[in-house]
């Protein structure tokens, strides 16, 4: 059984370098009909969601429309959800900013003008081109199951954070401010916003208010609705009027073309260049982002499949994703490729059937942009404030956080902890500060293995003692539920060695049954239990050893130590047997070291 599930297991996380051909194979105009339909509706919310993320991430308003293009092009056609979309993300998008300008602020203060913004395009690209390079690997060698010790507190803690982070920086868009100081802290940020209060662009805060009014309306009323579209086309045309008629005021609502956005935007192909400088400066953001990109893809696709009962490949995902981003790096100008949830969402609400509903949206997104990019320049600032605000709302639920902090202590804790750490510290120190809380809660746990004592009873049943009522037995069986590693060496020690003092005890029987694996501490730390209990005339036995550990028990010279005839290996038919053989071996030895002592005696 265990061999049939490693075979399975092994099955869903090999790669399938084109999952898109057997699809091609079975695709129908039944499925290209609801394909469309869904594709239409994704693309017209990923507009203005990619630019919003644009501006988000304090880059070019083409960056963000790459990166929903062709992540969700080639993420659709690499992975194995039928219904993920990818591209910009929120976290990503915040990431991104915090990263780059944290960079420019320390290794390129001087810099100003087109050498700034070529610098930051630069750095872009490399990290953009590290991130795939790190995705694939991770997606090849299969090490995206390291993200198993990412708590779900932990990402709860990390997007709450994002999302406070998110509403200090859209503050100052939405209030018509401009902030000129750099800090990679949010509560820095927020403190120099209520400073530059009196500013306020009155105009840019009522029409941002009613961009957000309009939103939840039209999410409340239309769930299936293209609500941001709508609402920026309604506002941008508001606002086009509305300044035409205050310029005469000196006042003025400010729109993408006041960023130097008024060229039709255009695709430029480079090759991402190799400086092993700024490879030791991008590394670590960079691996902060890929993991983040893996997080959001894996928990949305698998969010989704829960709806739609289809099986996710994980890896599958990673490796599209992966796939994505390396090939966003030849882009001049383009941000990270991750999961959407909300585009994901409506992909599948709207009735998406195939993979290649994402690859047509990328298709549309990419014709309307290049095709009404002389509207599009037009969109207030303000107006993609509200779009991120309303959006970071939905980020995290309520009640999920509700849940953390009734769970116990320890997801509070890691949950206020890591959006703490988003507030102070950046966002990329912030997200591994959460891996290292979480890791920490679980080895802890882990290293808590539960020690249980075992007798047989008058049956022939194995059941469980309480060692204080009846510690006069002669033979005391002690199992062990839960992993056999280094941290969990004293606490088992420290239990045994009490045990070992009482005069009455002459074998000590490990049940090890259900653990497959011990590490060079725990095979240690046997060995010295049996050269103790030798010196005391006292025996060690060991039963329920699966062939796992038997392997190890071999290699690390337990078994000659102790000796064949005191391991006893389990049998998944009839897990007690071992424990029987083990108890009827240590009768023998208590026999035969009492007819021994009866010898010398006399």
């Amino acid at each position: 059984m265990r061999k049939k599930l490693i075979d399975i297991y092994a099955v869903q996380t090999r790669i399938i370098f084109f999952p898109f051909i057997k699809a091609i194979k079975r695709y129908k105009l039944k499925l290209f009909k609801d394909d469309i339909l869904a594709a239409v509706s994704v693309a017209l919310l990923a507009i203005p969601q990619a630019i919003a993320y644009s501006l988000l991430a304090d880059l070019p308003v083409l960056a963000g429309i790459f990166s929903a293009i062709f992540g969700s092009i080639f993420t659709g056609a690499f992975g194995s959800s039928k219904h993920l979309i990818a591209g910009p993300s929120t976290g990503v998008a915040i990431l991104i900013q915090m990263i780059i300008a944290n960079i420019m602020f320390v290794h390129f203060p001087e810099a100003i003008g087109d050498q700034k913004e070529m610098i930051v395009l630069n750095l872009l690209m490399f990290l953009v081109f590290i991130v795939g390079v790190i995705q694939l690997a991770f997606g090849f060698f299969n090490l995206g199951k390291l993200l198993q010790f990412v708590s779900r507190s932990v990402i709860l803690g990390y997007f709450a954070g994002v999302g406070v982070v998110i509403i200090i920086n859209q503050l100052y868009y939405l209030f018509g401010l401009s902030s000129s100081t750099f800090s990679p802290s949010a509560v820095m940020k927020a403190y120099f916003f209520i400073l530059h209060i009196a500013e306020i662009n009155i105009i840019s805060l009522i029409i941002g208010l009613l961009s957000i009014a309009i939103l939840i309306l039209l999410k409340w009323k239309y769930k299936k609705f293209p609500s941001a579209l709508v609402m920026v086309v309604a506002i941008s045309v508001l606002v086009y009027f509305l300044n035409f008629y205050l310029k005469t005021h000196d006042l003025k609502v400010p729109v993408l073309v006041d960023l130097g956005m008024t060229k039709v935007p255009r695709v430029k192909l480079v090759l991402p260049f190799l400086d092993f400088k700024l490879l030791y400066i991008l590394f670590f953001p960079a691996l902060a982002v890929a993991l983040l990109s893996i997080l959001e893809v894996s928990s949305i696709s698998k969010g989704i499949a829960t709806k739609s009962g289809q099986k996710i490949r994980s890896n599958q995902e990673v490796f599209g994703v992966g796939l994505s981003n390396l090939i966003l790096s030849f882009f001049y100008s383009a941000m990270p490729s991750s999961a959407s949830i909300s585009r994901t969402t409506l992909n599948y609400q709207v009735g998406a059937k195939t993979r290649f509903a994402a690859i047509y949206s990328g298709v549309i997104i990419a014709f309307l942009i290049f095709f009404f990019w002389p509207f599009v320049k037009h969109v207030p600032l303000t107006a993609l404030a509200a779009i991120l605000i309303v959006m970071v709302l939905s980020v995290v639920e309520i009640r999920h956080v509700k849940l953390c902090f009734r769970a116990g202590i320890g997801d509070a804790v890691v949950f206020s902890l890591t959006m703490a750490s988003c507030l102070v510290f950046r966002l990329d120190v912030a997200f591994f500060i959460g891996i290292i809380i979480s890791i920490v809660f679980y080895l802890r746990r882990a290293a808590v293995p539960n020690l249980i004592e075992y007798a047989f009873d008058k049956e022939g049943k194995l059941s469980v003692v309480t060692p204080k009522r009846e510690n006069h037995r002669k033979i005391r069986i002690i199992g062990i539920a839960g992993e056999l590693f280094f941290a969990a060496v004293d606490l088992v020690q420290n239990t045994l060695q009490k045990m070992i003092k009482e005069k009455d005890i002459k074998v000590i029987i490990l049940r090890l049954q259900n653990i497959y694996h011990v590490d060079a501490s725990i095979c240690l730390s046997i060995l010295r239990l049996n050269d103790y209990l030798k010196s005391k005339n006292k025996y060690l036995l060991i039963c329920g050893v699966t062939q796992e550990v038997s392997h190890i028990f071999i290699k690390t010279g337990i078994v000659k130590q102790l000796g064949k005839d005191k391991i006893f290996l389990t049998h998944e038919a009839k897990p007690q047997l071992s424990t029987k053989h083990a108890i009827k071996r240590a009768e023998e030895l208590i026999s035969k070291n009492s007819a021994n002592k009866k010898t010398t005696s006399k």
